[in-house]
């Protein structure tokens, strides 16, 4: 019971301490893993100092820290498991999936060059061989973007510079873990781990292997969600029950990397998942796992700063030679990957191009962080390796660490800002100056109102109204955006907008609204109206707005199986939810209208919001004229569905009324509990669609005889096309 109780307290220690540096760090405007690592160093290296002072302090405090009773190995499974989950969980993955290819390259093929540059640079200088040198470039190979995203968003650096960085992070600790354990089965001589042919296919096996499995647990997860009640806490309890058990399964059952199984099971949920939980829902979800995420790498980073004395201890001046090495031979092999290597994948078409000054912010950035400090430890508590050979490692390694967070921790915020990656485009500017003068207008509006309630001195008002103007005057004045952007650039802002707004609303029409095919042909058709806008502006809209009416696969297969087979039910299924969906993209296209005229108008101007008004109407005569159709197939089963879908819309609202009125105590919680189990069990029933006749899809197989169609300009064709 006494050791319980000491390790309760020493828990509420260290999260009071992370809980000091997080506020100190963002005061300083430095990393947090900076703070905390100097904070770490102090406490280890003080230690002997302090138990001289107060013995009983730094027994009952210090002394767990400094001689961990857990061995190195299970700082990673403690800690890292929920960190790459959270990470996979909060990544926008189809900004991911675009960058694959040089994200790819910076997370596994950066980790291989950064090996064996350092590797073979230091084999010259020292005795232990070329494999301890490669295992020494694994650990320090690997970069913590954690480190570096806060200073990123800090100075306001590009989005896609923090997402670069953010995806190499999803795997590079995979890449690095993989290559360590090959090579440090090589040093403790197991035969068939010895050769590089055997240690490149048991990476390539680790990978591929963890892949399959983080994919299909993934898969199932996202399909146990919705079946939980939409309860929140249990929403994020079962995510939560998933990383341990994922990671120990592939690395420890089938000796593949774990992190890559996490990884690939965290970017389906995040894939799916919105779709299959509420706003809120997944909102909270996040929420859970970002704290989760803050206090284990705090944690972990913090037990591991503090054993750096300890792995320095007897650093000599033939120590800090090499330690320059590997630092001028990580930084070569660094820039290798990012001026030659990512300029070819653009040169091959398989990344859009990345701007010099990214590369050299995201070269500086590569901080390293709590693994490689854990995988130090490791090494200086492995005795298969030689006692000399895990001293070389764990003190380069140390070394390594401390200088990237004490020096390029302290001064990328400076490089990102002498390379002017924190400034914006006139176009942005003048974007973000519209918005201003549309907040300052809303402002101004609201001062007027407070002034009615509360009869402040008009003087008073005038002067915070200015003030105001002032404190937001951010740079010189540009153009307004009409003479800053042209027509047909901001006619793509415009519709890109409207795209992303149109992705955001899909998931109000989840809670089984719609099924959840529908919401992720609904997420996926938004992403490419994004792409397309973005990358043809109008034209790319336009087109993909005519392809996602065109029927799907398991449409055209239902009709084919009924026709040759008679097969009636995957037909009147197919038909009902293709009613239903369009339905809904009915629905979501006049709240795209409505954000048209009330939010677009102001910021781009009424001549280009009358021509997105335009464009989204387009697509909702194209969507009545399918609609249209299908109400004369379907029959008297059109007004069902219709009533079905209207019902569960009115229970929706219902429920969010007594949401309301009970957050704000108009009513009990038993009030609440009773009527929302009567809604409950309604929506229960509603959710149940109402199935076609025999007859009705006698007459829908007329009704949709093949019909050669030519679409005219920007109206889509009509559903009796098959579609692409």
């Amino acid at each position: 019971m006494t050791f319980l109780i000491e390790y309760l307290v020493l828990g509420a220690f260290l999260l009071a301490i992370v809980a000091a540096m997080q506020a100190i760090a963002a005061r300083l405007v430095i990393p947090e893993a900076t703070a905390l690592s100097i904070l770490g160093i102090a406490i280890g290296g003080s230690y002997f100092a302090i138990a001289s002072l107060a013995p009983h302090i730094a027994q009952f405090f210090l002394a767990p820290l400094i001689n961990p009773v857990l061995p190195a190995d299970a700082y990673l499974w403690l800690f890292l498991p929920p960190l790459m989950l959270q990470a996979a969980l909060a990544i926008d993955v189809r900004h991911f999936l675009q960058d694959a290819a040089p994200i790819l390259l910076l997370a596994v093929v950066a980790v291989i060059v950064a090996t064996v540059c350092i590797g073979v640079a230091l084999s010259a200088l020292v005795p232990y061989g070329l494999v301890v040198c490669l295992l020494l470039g694994a650990i320090v190979g690997e970069t913590d973007a954690s480190a570096v995203i806060a200073i990123f968003r800090d100075v306001g650096a590009p989005a896609r510079l923090i997402r670069l960085v953010e995806g190499e992070s999803l795997l590079n600790d995979a890449a690095a873990l993989a290559l360590a354990g090959v090579l440090l089965a090589m040093l403790a001589g197991d035969a068939a781990d010895a050769t590089l042919g055997s240690g490149l296919k048991i990476l390539g096996y680790s990978f591929v292997v963890g892949a399959v499995v983080g994919l299909a647990v993934g898969r199932l997860a996202a399909s146990v969600l919705p079946l939980l009640g939409g309860i929140a806490s249990a929403e994020a309890a079962f995510t939560m029950a998933l990383p341990y058990p994922l990671y120990l399964f592939a690395n420890d059952m089938l000796h593949a990397s774990g992190v890559v199984a996490i990884v690939c099971a965290g970017l389906v949920i995040n894939s799916l998942g919105r779709t299959r939980l509420s706003p809120s829902n997944w909102g909270h979800l996040q929420m859970v796992w970002d704290q989760i995420a803050v206090l284990s790498g705090a944690i972990v980073f913090l037990l591991a700063a503090i054993q750096v004395p300890h792995l320095l201890s007897g650093q000599r001046w033939h120590d800090l030679v090499l330690l320059a090495v590997a630092l001028a031979a990580a930084l070569a092999a660094r820039l290798l990957v990012l001026f030659i290597m990512l300029p070819a994948l653009a040169r091959m078409r398989l990344s859009e191009p990345i701007p010099a000054g990214y590369n050299l912010a995201i070269a500086w950035g590569g901080l390293r962080g709590a693994l490689t400090l854990v995988l130090a430890m490791g090494v200086a508590q492995n005795a298969a390796i030689p006692k000399d050979a895990r001293r070389f490692i764990s003190v380069t390694a140390a070394g390594f660490a401390l200088f990237s967070l004490l020096v390029n921790g302290t001064t990328l915020q400076w490089l990102i800002r002498r390379l002017g990656l924190n400034r914006l485009t006139r176009q942005e500017q003048a974007v973000q100056n519209q918005a201003l003068a549309l907040s300052t207008r809303t402002v101004d509006a609201a001062l007027t109102r407070l002034n009615a309630a509360f009869h402040f001195d008009r003087k008073t008002i005038t002067d915070v109204a200015s003030e105001y103007r002032r404190d937001l005057s951010i740079g010189t004045a540009v153009p307004d955006l009409e003479s800053t952007v042209n027509e047909h650039d901001r006619l793509a802002i415009g519709l890109i907008t409207l795209a992303t707004r149109e992705r955001d609303l899909v998931p109000e029409y989840g809670d089984g609204v719609i099924s959840v095919r529908n919401l992720d042909a609904m997420m996926r058709n938004a992403g490419q109206m994004i792409e397309a806008a973005r990358s043809e502006g109008r034209v790319g809209y336009h087109r993909v707005a005519r392809e996602i009416l065109g029927l799907p696969l398991h449409y055209r297969t239902a009709k084919a199986l009924y026709r040759l087979l008679r097969f009636e039910r995957p037909l009147a299924a197919a038909m009902a939810e293709r009613f239903e969906l369009l339905l809904c993209r009915r629905a979501v296209l006049e709240r795209l209208r409505e954000f048209n005229g009330t939010r677009l108008t102001p910021l781009l101007g009424e001549p280009l919001t009358s021509v997105l008004d335009s464009v989204i109407a387009t697509r909702i005569v194209s969507a009545d004229q399918e609609i249209g159709e299908l109400r004369t197939q379907f029959g008297s089963s059109a007004s069902a569905l219709e009533r079905r879908l209207l019902l569960l819309f009115a229970l929706k609202q219902g429920r969010s009324g007594l949401e309301a009125m009970a957050a704000e105590r108009v009513i009990s919680k038993d009030v609440f509990n009773r009527v929302r189990k009567a809604i409950d069990q309604a929506w229960t029933a509603a959710t149940r669609r109402p199935r076609l006749r025999p007859q009705q899809l006698t007459h829908v197989s007329a009704a949709m005889q093949p019909v050669e169609h030519v679409p005219r300009g920007d109206t889509p064709h009509r559903s009796t096309h098959d579609g692409p």
